[in-house]
């Protein structure tokens, strides 16, 4: 029996000697997908060439255990700077380990690239210095941009760029659309280039699974357009050309069944999901014979305030982006105060007109080009501001938040108005909505000026030939199609005679057409279900599903940070999560389990100790947010900023 124990023990060290001479991984971490092909665990997950005792890395996910491979990395290649897929890039190059991106990332990855995204995202405010109407952009609508750049990072990958490494043919395909410098990477035996060999493609995240996509709301390059999965779909058009037999996602399996019919199949739900960013297409693409309507003011559509006013009636006025209100007895209103010239434009007004002092003003959304003007206007005390709660709150408080278009300094309003409330000014009553649309901070305001009913719309509803007949919806604006189509109802329920959109947009309604922008919101959102990977958009396509509320957090080196997080599910059954701070050497470490329940939110109290090494200034600390069991990685752009203070 002794006898067959050793040569049973004896074998087994055979096996393992030469499965370490082959330089296989025998971490459980690592499985292997076809010879010398290796894929991690874990969702984002990273893959290795394998030749002999050395291997070749593509993805730098957080979860990957490269140690576990028991080789020598030579390289790692990355597909784009997301930092959930190149988490591990600093700690590699830390290794010796040269890490390569595409030539696009430097923008996102090096440390200058890196500091002027997080100074545009979150400016300061400077005395004396008028902040910006672009600040608070997120740099054009980018996302999941590490804290700290990585300047040792070789970006210098480019569509078409071959590489040669231990017998396998790579080549860089670009395909943008999941990020604006995202590529694949394709890998071929090159002694089987002429044959009929199997082609790997490392596709990042430029596809998850048979029509979806990961984090979709990474496509919204900007605010309003579908340029991001427009770009996304050539792209995966693109990949179908190769005829790829194995398709190796970051976020989902890999693929060896129909490869091109799956490519193909999530191109066109990426495509529908893009054809339906637009009102003005599907009005007139899908639905045809469009309605005629007519604007109120021509000469005044897309402008901003430098046209003179026009006098829609006798007591309504238009310029650009802002209305004003005359009241009977001459003091007025203004609605949305916008532009460096809004003072004396105002000044103008009274004097031709011989209109009163401002009585009040109000604002319909939280975006900075419709209530900067406010500052411009003299004897701020003489006159009050009113705005629905909701559109108030990330108004006086401008980092609470991650969100679009907010302007850095604080806004008091004096009123903050309740959804479905009256309120009356002079002779006037206001009908309050909350009104969400292209962003979720909005306010409706419906009334009756001179004979005729009017809604205050905001940038929700505009002509179907100004800006594609919508302000557009996106994640990081939280203006949901779902919504939109709520809004769009409540219009088509009043049955005003003038929607009063602005950037001078105002036009005469019609019903059949906001018929038909209830069922544009209700088709755009079940295309944004059919690519969400849980099948549901608002999960899936919200950068901020999961928030730190506050986002800036006051403290000194040495001292405490307390915040709250917010988790959102909107799933119907619960999920639990488990929460930590990718600390580094900023703070101490903190994590937390959560359970949230089905519908509904959860608030964890978030708290950690600073380090006393800590510089001034402002520091950006992600959220790192899994599964329960750890292995998959939580898609939603969570991060807390320290304002580091002098003690």
């Amino acid at each position: 029996m002794r006898k067959l124990l050793a040569a049973m023990f004896c074998v087994s060290l055979l096996l393992a000697t030469v499965w370490w001479v082959r330089g296989e991984p025998t971490n459980s971490r690592w499985r292997e997908i076809a010879p010398g092909v290796w894929q991690s665990t874990g969702l984002p997950c990273g893959y290795a060439l394998i030749d002999g005792d050395t291997a070749l890395l593509i993805g730098a996910a957080r979860g990957m255990d490269w140690h576990g491979l028991k080789l020598k990395v030579e390289r790692c290649l990355l597909t784009h700077h997301h930092r959930d897929t190149s988490a591990l890039a600093r700690e590699l190059i830390a290794a010796g380990v040269p890490v390569q991106a595409p030539k696009a990332s430097a923008e996102w990855l090096s440390r200058d690239g890196v500091q002027r995204f997080w100074n545009a995202c979150l400016p300061e405010l400077v005395p004396g210095k008028e902040p910006g109407l672009r600040d608070r952009t997120f740099n054009a609508f980018n996302y999941l941009v590490h804290p700290q750049g990585i300047d040792e990072v070789e970006c210098s990958l480019e569509d078409g760029q071959t590489i040669d490494w231990r017998g396998w043919r790579l080549t860089v395909v670009a395909t943008p659309g999941h990020s604006r410098d995202h590529v694949a990477v394709t890998a071929k035996r090159r002694s089987e280039q002429t044959g009929n060999a199997d082609e790997f493609v490392f596709c990042g995240d430029a596809f998850a699974t048979r029509g979806k996509l990961w984090s979709p709301y990474t496509t919204d390059w900007d605010h309003w357009t579908g340029t991001g999965l427009k770009a996304a779909v050539e792209s995966l058009r693109k990949l179908a050309t190769r005829r790829p037999q194995t398709l190796c996602p970051e976020h989902g399996p890999v693929l060896r069944e129909d490869v091109i019919a799956a490519l193909e199949e999530t191109a066109k739900s990426l495509d529908e999901a893009g054809f339906l960013k637009s009102f003005e297409r599907f009005s007139k693409q899908r639905l045809g014979q469009e309605p005629q309507y007519e604007f109120l003011a021509k000469e005044q559509v897309a402008t901003a305030g430098e046209k003179p006013w026009t006098k829609l009636s006798p007591h309504l006025f238009l310029t650009g982006n802002t209305f004003v209100l005359r009241s009977e007895a001459g003091p007025i209103a203004v609605f949305d105060p916008f532009g460096t010239t809004l003072a004396e434009q105002i000044r103008s007004l009274q004097r031709d007109e011989k209109l009163g002092p401002i009585d009040v003003v109000l604002i319909s959304h939280a975006h900075n080009d419709h209530y900067v003007g406010l500052h411009q206007l003299p004897n701020r005390e003489s006159f009050e501001v009113w705005t629905l709660e909701d559109v108030a709150r990330p108004m006086a408080e401008p980092f609470r938040v991650t969100a679009f278009g907010l302007d850095a300094r604080s806004i008091r309003t004096d009123r903050w108005l309740k959804a479905n409330e009256t309120a009356t000014w002079r002779e006037f009553s206001f009908g309050v909505r909350h009104f969400p649309g292209q962003t979720y901070f909005t306010m409706g305001l419906q009334t009756t000026i001179d004979g005729r009913t009017c809604f205050f719309t905001g940038d929700n509803f505009f002509h179907a030939d100004q800006f594609s007949g919508s302000g557009g919806w996106s994640g990081r604006n939280r203006g949901w199609p779902d919504l939109y189509a709520k809004s769009a109802q409540a219009v088509l329920d009043a049955k005003p005679d003038w929607v009063l959109a602005e950037h001078g947009g105002a036009f005469a309604f019609n019903a059949e057409d906001f018929r038909r922008r209830v069922a544009w919101g209700q088709a755009a959102a079940k295309a944004a279900d059919a690519v969400a990977p849980s099948g549901h958009f608002r999960r899936d396509w919200n950068p901020s599903r999961i928030q730190v509320e506050p986002l800036l957090v006051h403290a000194s080196a040495g001292g405490t940070a307390k915040t709250t997080v917010l988790i959102d599910n909107p799933l119907l059954q619960p999920e639990t999560l488990r929460l930590r701070i990718d600390h580094g050497t900023s703070t101490s470490p903190w994590s937390r389990e959560v359970t949230i329940p089905e519908n509904g939110t959860a608030r964890v109290e978030l708290q950690f100790q600073v380090t006393g090494r800590l510089p001034v200034g402002r520091h950006v600390v992600p959220l790192i947010v899994t599964s329960a069991a750890g292995e998959i990685e939580e898609g939603s752009d969570s991060f807390v900023v320290l304002e580091i203070v002098e003690k």
